[in-house]
């Protein structure tokens, strides 16, 4: 499965699955997407098939449900609730549990959603 890291969380995470052979990039690393709307960033995904890992929730999950009731669906989203820790020292944690539904998903989770554990 293809990823796109929302720019709310360190692109360290991307760079560390990257090397464990997954293809997962950072909006923080796409000039294209740097300072986009979040509407912008699904249109771009969802033609690159990428899932959208997230905590932001409130923005992105209206997003694909827009995109479901309109028949376009999405290449899904891996949420990251606010509760975890996201601590430049968490980042290591952070990539082993999206790397736990990346592993388990390797054709995708278009139009559905997985959630990180809360807490760390």
């Amino acid at each position: 499965m293809k990823a796109l890291i929302d720019e709310q969380l360190s692109a360290d995470i991307a760079e560390q699955l990257r090397r464990r052979g997954h293809d997962v990039i950072a909006v923080t690393e796409r000039a294209d997407l740097i300072r986009r709307s979040d509407e912008h960033i699904m249109q771009v995904v969802a033609a690159e098939e990428r899932a959208v890992i997230t905590n932001n929730i409130k923005d992105f999950r209206p997003i694909a449900a827009a995109r479901l009731t309109a028949g376009h669906g999405h290449p899904g989203l891996i949420l990251v609730p606010s509760t975890r820790t996201r601590t430049r020292a968490a980042t290591r944690k952070l990539a082993d549990a999206i790397q736990a539904i990346l592993d388990a998903s390797p054709d995708g989770i278009p139009n559905s959603e997985r959630w990180l554990a809360p807490l760390t």
